[in-house]
C-alpha cells in the first residue's frame, strides 16, 4: 500500500518464521504459493518500510521490546512482486 505503481517488492520467502499450519495450508489445501502471500500473508504481520542503513536498529528496538523481526526483501525499481526462494 506504500509503494507507486512504478515500485515492487522483492521477498526473500523464509527470512521470517513461516509457521507449519502455513506450509499445511498450503500442502493439504492445494493452494499456491502467491495465493497464499494473497490471503494469509504467511504469517507477516506488519512490516516496516525504511532505509537499508536504518534497519539494525530498528529490528534491535524492536527485538529490545520482546518482538520478532527480521529483513524480508527489499523495494525495487519494477511493479510487482518477486518472491525469491
Amino acid at each position: 500500500r506504500f509503494l507507486t505503481k512504478a515500485m515492487g517488492l522483492e521477498i526473500a520467502e523464509g527470512s521470517w518464521e513461516i509457521l507449519p499450519v502455513f506450509k499445511s495450508l498450503e500442502k493439504y489445501g492445494n493452494i499456491p504459493n502467491r495465493e497464499m502471500f494473497n490471503i494469509f500473508n504467511m504469517g507477516i504481520g506488519m512490516v516496516l518500510a525504511l532505509d537499508e542503513s536504518e534497519a539494525a536498529k530498528a529490528i534491535s528496538i524492536l527485538e529490545g521490546g520482546g518482538e520478532k523481526a527480521s529483513i524480508i526483501g527489499r523495494i525495487t525499481d519494477e511493479a510487482g512482486v518477486v518472491n525469491i526462494k
